[in-house]
């Protein structure tokens, strides 16, 4: 009897399927990297330069109620929301690369410090929109509440990363430095499933243009604002088990979301993103 016959087929080792779940979240950190760079550069391209020439009122024609005249307070909220959206989605992608966090610890050090504080502001900003701006933001009561949950998952995510990094509890630091990407690229990842979805159906379906409500955004909000913080936990769960199903499954599962996140990728950016540069 040879090996192979009693450790079973290559395909199903445990090694095998390691590597298969491991190759799933490179995969998928490939996808969303060059997602929210495109999505990075839209920022810069439109509101950085909006900003420069003093011409903040064309924040309306993508934000209803950006800019309000009279509002002081309310439009520096809006303008350091939407600043502040590149460096905390380059920062995030920055910590995640395993390569500077081995080479130049510094730079991560560093790094991490801005953005959980830029986490925060982005956070604190956001809510006091939803506060201040309700009947200006477009959307129904759950997606405002929506919202807010995120910003408040982002504030509890941002003040756990940091403090366990204070304390060199280095693996509870990165679970949770984990999550706070996830909840921070909340935003990031709305508008992706909303492209995601248009460019399946090729119409809005489930949902009211207009009103922007309906039962996929419910479900959209859900997806994206909290159901990212249960995957992560499937997905760290996977790697500790030894059950080869479980990892298998989970990987498929990592690469499934990673095909919606690329077809929502290109709706965005050729859609929503790219033309409005």
């Amino acid at each position: 009897m040879t090996t192979q016959t009693l450790s079973g087929p290559w395909w199903l080792s445990d090694s095998f399927a390691k590597k298969a779940l491991n190759g799933s979240a490179k995969f998928w950190f490939a996808t969303v990297l060059v997602g929210q760079a495109i999505f990075s550069y839209y920022i810069v391209m439109f509101y950085y330069l909006a900003t420069a020439n003093q011409d903040i009122e064309r924040f309306n024609e993508i934000m209803p109620g950006g800019y309000i005249q009279g509002d002081f307070w309310g439009n520096i909220a809006v303008v350091a929301h939407v600043l502040l959206a590149a460096v905390i989605t380059v920062g995030g992608l920055i910590q995640l690369i395993p390569i500077i966090r081995s080479k130049w610890p510094a730079i991560h050090r560093w790094n991490g410090r801005l953005y959980v504080m830029t986490a925060l502001v982005i956070s604190l900003t956001g809510m006091f929109m939803v506060i201040t701006r309700y009947d200006k933001i477009v959307g129904t009561l759950i997606g405002h509440t929506a919202v807010m949950i995120n910003g408040f998952i982002i504030v509890v995510c941002a003040v756990k990363a940091f403090k366990y990094a204070r304390m060199r509890k280095f693996a509870l630091h990165r679970i949770w430095a984990l999550r706070l990407f996830l909840a921070a690229s909340g935003v990031w990842m709305f508008r992706v499933g909303m492209m995601a979805w248009l460019s399946i159906h090729g119409k809005p379906v489930g949902f009211d243009p207009v009103s922007f409500s309906g039962p996929f955004l419910t479900a959209l909000y859900v997806t994206v604002y909290i159901l990212p913080l249960f995957f992560l936990e499937i997905y760290l769960r996977s790697q500790r088990s030894r059950s080869v199903p479980k990892q298998f499954l989970t990987a498929t599962m990592v690469i499934l979301i990673s095909f919606i996140i690329i077809l929502g990728v290109f709706g965005a950016a050729m859609g929503m993103w790219l033309p409005r540069i």
